[in-house]
């Protein structure tokens, strides 16, 4: 089965950093080439390129790609018309909640269509009983780089397998895959 690109954004404004060394990690651990571009480019033009591209890519969006741009076009639009697998990222509170901003933009994507493969937490402590009862299609953490606990590959394997099984490419008239926690593919937290 052919591999699909895969689009990165955070939920919300997510610490750039934290963000850029994440997507570098996944990316190396995936063994994709790593694309940056900012939500302030059109995403017509650039989805399009993506489009006629052999070889899969993880493309990172910077800064909120559900803000509208001045022209009207808007970044979760597009990737909902262009049907791109996108894999949503959200950093934790210090107290290990998820901030309200995180279900919003994921009820955001469910309701315009995007092919929401799943969540990514960023940093902090993976507790799956939270993930659990957030009700999020969770697929795993990305912990601080250089974390020797920070293992990918159940987190990238996890990423396969909903790309095969078709989490994120659903036709418009159904909805979201379900939970799943890092290391058992398919499973709930």
């Amino acid at each position: 089965m052919p591999e699909h690109h895969l689009v990165l954004i955070g939920a919300g404004l997510q610490p750039e950093l934290r963000m850029r060394q994440a997507a570098d990690a996944l990316a190396s651990a995936w063994g994709r080439p790593l694309r940056h571009h900012a939500c302030g480019e059109a995403p017509d033009p650039l989805l399009a390129a993506l489009a006629g591209e052999p070889d899969p890519v993880l493309l990172r969006l910077t800064g909120d790609a559900a803000a509208e741009r001045p022209d009207g076009a808007g970044w979760l639009e597009a990737l909902a018309a262009w049907r791109q697998p996108t894999l949503l990222v959200a950093a934790p509170s210090a107290d290990g909640t998820i901030p309200g901003v995180v279900p919003a933009y994921a009820a955001l994507c469910t309701s315009l269509r995007v092919p929401l493969l799943g969540l990514v937490q960023l940093g902090g402590a993976w507790r799956p009983e939270r993930r659990r009862r957030d009700g999020l299609p969770w697929c795993g953490v990305c912990l601080e780089q250089g974390d020797p606990a920070d293992d990918l590959t159940p987190l990238v394997d996890q990423l396969k397998t909903r790309l095969a099984r078709g989490v994120g490419w659903h036709p418009p008239s159904t909805g979201a895959g379900s939970a799943c926690r890092r290391g058992a593919p398919g499973e709930a937290c």
